[in-house]
C-alpha cells in the first residue's frame, strides 16, 4: 500500500481560504510529484510552476533527486520543459566560472539526469 502526501495551495481573501490547487506524491518513491492540479479560476497565475518548484525544493531538503511521475500529458510536458529550462539556465548562470558534471547539475538542482538530458 502506498502512502500519498498532498500539498494544498490556497488563496486567502477576507479571511476565507479558497482552494487554488494541489499536488500529491507517493512518500517512498523517486518521483517528487504524482499529480498536480490548478483549478481553472486560478490558472495563469503561476501556481503550477510554484507547485513544481515547491516539489523540487522538498526533494532538495530531503537530499533526493526526482521528477514527475511519467508519462506526462501534453500540458505537463510543456510546463515541465519550461520549468526545467528555466532552472538549468539559472544554474548555468550561477556557476559559469565552475566546472561541473551532469551528476553535479542533477544533485544541485534536484532534476534527474534523464530530465536534464532531455531538456538540453
Amino acid at each position: 500500500m502506498s502512502i500519498f502526501l498532498f500539498y494544498i495551495l490556497c488563496e486567502i481573501e477576507n479571511n476565507e481560504y479558497h482552494l487554488a490547487g494541489y499536488f500529491s506524491k507517493v512518500k517512498e518513491t523517486e518521483n517528487n510529484l504524482s499529480c498536480i492540479l490548478v483549478l481553472p479560476f486560478y490558472q495563469r497565475k503561476g501556481y503550477g510552476k510554484f507547485l513544481i518548484t515547491f516539489s523540487y525544493e522538498l526533494s532538495l531538503i530531503e537530499q533526493k533527486v526526482g521528477g514527475p511521475e511519467k508519462p506526462l500529458s501534453d500540458l505537463g510536458n510543456k510546463t515541465y520543459l519550461s520549468w526545467w529550462t528555466q532552472r538549468l539556465v539559472e544554474f548555468i548562470r550561477e556557476n559559469k566560472n565552475e566546472t561541473y558534471t551532469l551528476i553535479d547539475m542533477s544533485k544541485r538542482t534536484g532534476i534527474t539526469e534523464e530530465d536534464i538530458k532531455w531538456t538540453l
